[in-house]
């Protein structure tokens, strides 16, 4: 069984909306509520599913009320679920789906019980509209509730049972099993009132060996910061705080270490137009200074000897250039790569942001579309030349790569898993 655990703070009627979505696309559950110092005291709407509300006097935090419904929870899953959250047809399934199975592992001489989870991941959460780091994605327009599911559906039609591995994610939405929790501890009830206690136990799983992914496929809305708007605090001064403590666990950089990078041997890997996007195990190479590359650099004049890289990236770069420099651009990174050295390009998709413009035209949706693609919010370095998935897989073939072929849209290279990108790799032959 799942155990729900609603944690509110007044705002019953988007509470209720909340409980309203659970209950028509949930099987299998049961919902404890814990009111926060709500007033008037949060009231049960619903009788017909299991319900349980737990009542604070005053606002105890987030993490504190988390503590309590999962004590109290009966289920062996356990999912984490912000009240301003609507979540969509099969949510629960496709969450609990890629969960491994707890395998107790314990030694005699341990203290506490440990478990790895075979098969699949400890902590798992959805993506969304709203929400920090790479869980937040763009999908096609909703208004209403029909809107928001036909949407959803079509959003998960982009994946195949795919889940991002990652370091932590938001617990706007969150699934895991209880035995995780019996293992790691409570959730850190110091950083009150919210704000990090998520990453704080992911970060805990990782330590321990688990994985943490995102399930690509499944979609929540998220209304965003709705209990923080209401309440009279210093937002600002809190996330400073709660970081600060965060830093002193697990270092200054644990919230720009959302991916999980891969494992690299000895060699020269360029990530090239990099951008404020860095990654692990790459010179991370850009014209600009202010993005703060490891080499400020011209990306058509490298001071890399022909056949000496190892691998390149090309993130959102070739667009950047003319058709025929752009050509010339990967001539030029092919004479640099060792032979059965790798190259991976990705650019927006052109034929994907047409068809979400003609599917409702609008001039709010033409410059949408002028946003992400013609101008791409980066200045003095506009998009030059529109690629779709077929162009880019001819020009690189036409430049001399060979085994050309295309990336899922979770690669751990992609700074964020959207359907509006595409990527190929191919091979200096």
């Amino acid at each position: 069984m799942k155990s729900i655990i609603i944690p509110v703070l007044n705002q019953a009627e988007i509470t209720e909306q909340c409980i309203l979505a659970v209950r028509e696309n949930t099987t299998d559950y049961e919902i404890i509520v814990i009111d926060n110092g709500s007033e008037p005291a949060y009231v049960a709407p619903f009788t017909e599913c299991t319900f349980t509300v737990i009542r604070n006097i005053e606002n105890k935090g987030f993490p504190v009320a988390i503590n309590q419904g999962i004590r109290a929870a009966k289920g062996d899953v356990i999912v984490l679920l912000n009240n301003d959250c609507i979540v969509t047809p099969g949510w629960a399934d496709k969450l609990i789906a890629n969960l491994g199975t707890p395998i107790n592992v314990t030694q005699m001489c341990d203290e506490h019980e440990s478990y790895i989870y075979d098969g699949g991941y400890a902590i798992v959460a959805p993506v969304t509209n709203y929400c920090a780091g790479m869980q937040c994605v763009q999908i096609t327009e909703y208004q209403n509730i029909e809107g928001l599911n036909k949407s959803a559906a079509e959003w998960a039609e982009g994946f195949n049972g795919e889940v991002q591995p990652v370091n932590w994610v938001i617990d706007f939405c969150m699934a895991f099993k209880k035995s995780l929790y019996d293992e790691l501890g409570e959730f850190d009830e110091s950083l009150w009132p919210c704000s990090g206690e998520e990453l704080d136990f992911c970060l805990k799983a990782r330590a321990a060996g688990h994985k943490v992914g995102i399930v690509l496929s499944c979609y929540v809305h998220h209304e965003g910061s709705m209990t923080f708007k209401a309440m009279d605090v210093d937002y600002e001064g809190i996330c400073k705080r709660n970081d600060k403590h965060l830093a002193e666990k697990w270092g200054d950089d644990f919230f720009n270490k959302q991916r999980v990078a891969p494992e690299f041997g000895e060699g020269i890997r360029l990530n090239l137009g990099c951008g404020r996007f860095h990654l692990e195990g790459f010179t991370n190479i850009d014209q600009f200074e202010n993005v703060e590359p490891d080499l400020l650099c011209d990306v058509t004049c490298l001071p890399y000897k022909a056949g000496t890289v190892d691998e390149i990236y090309a993130g959102h770069l070739l667009e950047h250039f003319h058709f025929e420099d752009g050509k010339n651009a990967l001539r030029y990174w092919q004479s640099i790569l060792k032979q059965g050295g790798k190259i991976s390009v990705c650019v927006p998709d052109y034929d994907y942001l047409v068809k979400k413009y003609v599917e409702n035209p609008s001039p709010d949706a033409l410059i949408e579309m002028n946003n992400t693609y013609i101008y791409s919010y980066i200045q003095p370095s506009p998009h030059l030349y529109a690629y779709s998935a077929a162009l880019l897989e001819r020009v690189m073939c036409e430049a001399g790569f060979i085994n050309v072929k295309r990336m899922p849209v979770n690669h751990p290279y992609f700074a964020d898993p959207v359907l509006w990108q595409c990527g190929y790799e191919g091979v200096k032959p």
